[in-house]
């Protein structure tokens, strides 16, 4: 896992990266009885530091590259960063690997949910059909008493909510029942009961095709504290929730009106646009599809291979690297993966902006002499560390930032400091800048550094102490093998 997601970072966005993994880790985990809490911070990890392999792998290069190109200076290519970035991203993988069971924590999907039999439990929507066989049967002649890893939990009928309902409580047409249980077992409810249908609505109608799909709200969601109804879920992500799951917590009442946290899972009916508005939303992550339509996947092999012939082209040295990437999106267009429309959709503003801010900012910093002003006391206090020392101190502030503020933002105020000492002391800029680089993305520590630890922070049920258990070991090699590799190249040792 942490080989093929660091080589898929190299070229492609860490975050959709992740988001893809995510729902395929975790249900491998499930089946394999595997805790995600030992899969997903290694997959977070994977996606950061095989990043930066190349200088297009995470924001953090091309934000500091548009610092040292808009400086005049020789921009960072491919093979600055390439060596380092494999030494780094092997000796992660063997570190993940190795010390797997005794830094990451066993935390059971199911661990903390009360009942006997440690299921996870959804508080599930369905809808009595007009119609239905079961209209006028009670609860014990319908059969919907002692089921298999299900009960149901509540009825809202007409405005009432009925609570411990009783098993001689008769069923009326347009019902809401509410089961408690598993995904599987609700599931089965649905099929075994022909007159009980997942609950519908005027504006999302469920077709028998419908994909259902386990998601999970992350840490940073704009959907924490606020109910279905006042999120406009079904809007927004064209999908129904029919269930919610809170770790083991008792929920009860009608589904839209419950305030979600960070860390629910929802059971949701995927409408027709689901996955593409999921993957170009913050808010939500798939987790893993209960009910998945199978498409073919021609053109999509396709696609890896012309993938990985721009690619390959371009480390070879026949085609640069911006045009492999224009060529292969060229390709993903013609086999019709996506069209120009989503395209535009597609197309991150948000990282535009960054780059164009931060590089403003940076340059206002440098050329007002705010930069020289905060770094001539500071050369003078470590000047006598020599080189080597002072970038070493470069690198651990660095770390520090990025463990609390967005590596960005990171690089965009310690960028004019590292001018700053290179020029007063003359240093070569290269592995100055590659030390920056490296330590930006060494977010590692905290769940808040980096966006991808915040994704599998809810799936995975970690705890900020889980993070800085293992990733302070992690930083100190990742670090060790960083540093040593960039000032070997550059003949810094």
């Amino acid at each position: 896992m942490t080989t093929v997601v660091s080589g898929f970072s190299s070229v492609m966005n860490n975050t959709p990266i992740v988001a893809l993994f995510i729902p395929y880790v975790y249900q491998w985990g499930k089946k394999n009885r595997v805790a995600p809490s030992k899969l997903l911070i290694p997959l977070s990890y994977a996606a950061i530091f095989g990043g930066m392999i190349t200088v297009i792998g995470t924001s953090t290069n091309l934000v500091l590259n548009g610092f040292v190109t808009e400086r005049g200076e020789t921009p960072l290519g491919f093979s600055d960063f390439f060596f380092p970035g494999i030494v780094v991203s092997i000796a992660g993988i063997l570190f993940l690997s190795l010390t797997n069971n005794t830094l990451l924590p066993n935390r059971k999907i199911d661990e903390d949910t009360p009942n006997a039999a440690r299921l996870r439990q959804y508080l599930t929507e369905t809808k009595v059909l007009e119609n239905a066989e079961l209209v006028g049967q009670t609860i014990q002649e319908a059969g919907l008493r002692n089921l298999d890893g299900v009960y149901l939990a509540e009825i809202y009928r007409r405005g009432r909510l009925l609570q411990a309902v009783a098993p001689d409580e008769v069923l009326e047409a347009n019902d809401r029942l509410y089961f408690a249980g598993d995904t599987e077992n609700v599931m089965r409810v649905i099929e075994k009961f022909p007159g009980i249908s997942w609950a519908k609505s005027e504006k999302f109608e469920i077709s028998d095709k419908a994909e259902i799909v386990e998601t999970v709200i992350p840490a940073n969601s704009s959907l924490h504290g606020k109910s279905l109804k006042e999120s406009f879920f079904r809007e927004k992500f064209d999908a129904a929730v029919v269930g919610i799951h809170r770790n083991g917590e008792k929920l009860s009442g009608k589904l839209g009106e419950i305030p979600l946290r960070a860390g629910d899972l929802l059971l949701i009916i995927a409408g027709g646009d689901f996955k593409r508005r999921i993957n170009a939303d913050k808010d939500l992550y798939a987790l893993q599809w209960v009910k998945e339509s199978s498409p073919s996947n021609q053109k999509s092999n396709y696609f890896l291979i012309s993938l990985l012939t721009f690619v390959g082209l371009s480390i070879f040295g026949f085609i640069d690297f911006f045009m492999a990437l224009v060529l292969s999106l060229g390709s993903a267009l013609i086999l019709g993966l996506f069209s120009s429309q989503e395209l535009k959709k597609q197309t991150n503003i948000d990282l535009l902006l960054i780059l164009g801010g931060a590089i403003t900012v940076g340059k206002a910093f440098i050329d007002t002499g705010a930069a020289r002003i905060m770094t001539a006391p500071l050369v003078n206090a470590i000047d006598w560390l020599g080189p080597i020392g002072i970038v070493l101190c470069l690198y651990v502030v660095t770390v520090i930032f990025t463990s609390f503020v967005t590596n960005v933002a990171a690089v965009s105020v310690l960028f004019p400091i590292a001018y700053e000492l290179i020029h007063d002391l003359g240093m070569n800029p290269t592995p100055v800048y590659l030390t920056l680089a490296f330590g930006a993305s060494a977010a590692f520590i905290t769940p808040i550094g980096y966006q991808t630890n915040l994704m599998v922070y809810g799936p995975g049920k970690y705890t900020f102490k889980d993070f800085v258990k293992i990733g302070l070991p992690f930083t100190l090699v990742y670090s060790l093998c960083a540093l040593i590799t960039i000032f070997a190249l550059h003949k810094l040792i």
